[in-house]
């Protein structure tokens, strides 16, 4: 997260105060090192504030950061019902992602039921490494000999079945890979959004070592509305989408000098 912009800045601790409020707004959820650094102050500076905000109920502490939703909105939906929708949808976007795979490559999966579906279908002749925090991408990948896992352990959530924290925060720090293949729970003309804060902060931290940015999301996607911003559409190289997309949304894709891949979606053509 880069530092502040001119229309947050401030010149006394209550002006900060209110800008750190529209900026978690606009967020939807920042760790306390995020809000430190764009706002150039200490971490303890910064702790004191979230606490005054926390108890004027302006804004909502979690462990290790701060959000503006709810407890519901933050946590997010649950991964199992997530799993069902779309389904040859996403086989079809899984399918088209593998071959977008260098041989020899290091990539990132994202926590998501398309990443699972990448995973499980992942060849094992292509001497491929996987980062992940998600638990469903790691099983996936259980007893594919040819592909190597790097799990970013942390925190394990039930609702996501993703791992995130500090300790997840600080493994990706020191990597590089070469593509993320990043999962949202809705997309819009102001970007990539999801439903779980903690989730948000783990996907810009693998943006941010990532070569490339391919976002899978289904057609649906457009319809869902989630609460929390990942990203804008700028740090988005590539999307697989099914043929489900309207011409509005393309237009709009392409506006944003965004690389649209189509596959068709096999449960929209069915009899």
């Amino acid at each position: 997260m880069t530092t502040v912009e001119d229309n947050f800045r401030y010149g006394s601790a209550p002006e900060r105060r209110d800008r750190i409020v529209q900026f978690i707004a606009e967020h939807g959820y920042c760790t306390i090192l995020e809000l430190s650094q764009s706002f150039d102050v200490s971490e303890m500076t910064i702790r004191r504030d979230v606490q005054r905000l926390a108890e004027q109920g302006k804004v909502r502490s979690f462990r290790g950061g701060v959000g503006s939703l709810t407890k519901n909105d933050i946590e997010g939906s649950d991964y199992r019902l997530r799993d069902t929708k779309m389904a040859d949808a996403k086989r079809s976007i899984a399918e088209r992602a593998i071959e977008l795979v260098r041989p020899g490559s290091v990539i990132a999966i994202d926590a998501g039921t398309t990443g699972h579906q990448v995973a499980e279908l992942l060849p094992a002749d292509r001497g491929l490494t996987v980062v992940t925090h998600s638990f469903p991408v790691v099983s996936g990948l259980i007893g594919n000999a040819g592909v190597d896992v790097m799990c970013l352990g942390g925190m394990l959530h039930q609702e996501s079945l993703s791992f995130d924290g500090p300790s997840t925060l600080a493994a990706i720090a020191g990597l590089r890979v070469e593509t993320f293949f990043l999962a949202a729970s809705g997309i819009s003309d102001r970007g990539t959004f999801c439903g779980n804060g903690y989730d948000a902060i783990t996907k810009r931290a693998l943006i941010e070592v990532a070569e490339q940015v391919v976002l899978l999301a289904d057609s649906s996607k457009f319809a869902n509305s989630a609460m929390v911003k990942i990203s804008g559409w700028d740090v988005v190289d590539r999307i697989v989408i099914d043929d489900g997309i309207a011409e509005p949304q393309r237009r709009m894709l392409a506006d944003q000098d965004v690389d649209v891949v189509t596959v068709p979606a096999h449960a929209l053509t069915a009899s």
